[in-house]
């Protein structure tokens, strides 16, 4: 007797925590880096893309709370407004949350276009705060930061599937 291939996505696997905290600190201290002249205006927000890259594949381990703690974290790491990236993130995370399903079905590519309007939202959302704080728009070169975090989707994604596709296949023989 012969079964069919089942069809559909596969179930993840559970990613391992201390891989989803030690991402996230990479994420942080990429963002740390110091990055000068027109760079400056190209360089993604690591953190953010990691942090969403786990709400899409972990959103029981990673939600809304961790995207609130790590947005304080770096407004206190930028000294910059204390909220500002925390409301930003968090709303980032609540999109991603809401569209999680439809995502997680999508091949790469197609999440990485489903990640450009999340992260123009959480865009949006730090400008708006930073403006209400009293800080002038720098310009539209404020978004090419999105352009970029969009394209690092994918080598993001292929980087931290990695282990996980390790370890299935370690259990699968």
């Amino acid at each position: 007797m012969t079964f069919a291939t089942p069809r559909g996505p596969t179930i993840p696997v559970a990613a391992n925590p201390l891989l989803i905290v030690f991402s996230l600190l990479a994420g942080l201290a990429l963002n740390l880096l110091p990055w000068v002249g027109a760079a400056q205006w190209w360089r993604p927000d690591f953190l953010l893309v990691i942090l969403l890259y786990w709400v899409v594949q972990q959103p029981r381990r990673v939600g809304m709370g961790v995207a609130w703690m790590l947005g304080l974290l770096t407004d206190m790491a930028n000294g910059g407004v204390l909220g500002q990236h925390a409301m930003a993130y968090t709303v980032a995370a609540f999109g991603t949350l809401m569209l999680q399903r439809r995502i997680i079905n999508f091949n790469l590519w197609r999440q990485t276009l489903q990640m450009l309007p999340l992260l123009l939202v959480e865009q949006l959302m730090s400008i708006l705060a930073a403006t209400f704080a009293g800080h002038a728009f720098s310009g539209i070169e404020y978004f090419l930061s999105v352009l970029s975090g969009t394209l690092l989707w994918l080598p993001v994604s292929l980087l931290l599937q990695w282990p996980r596709n390790a370890t299935r296949a370690a259990d699968a023989s």
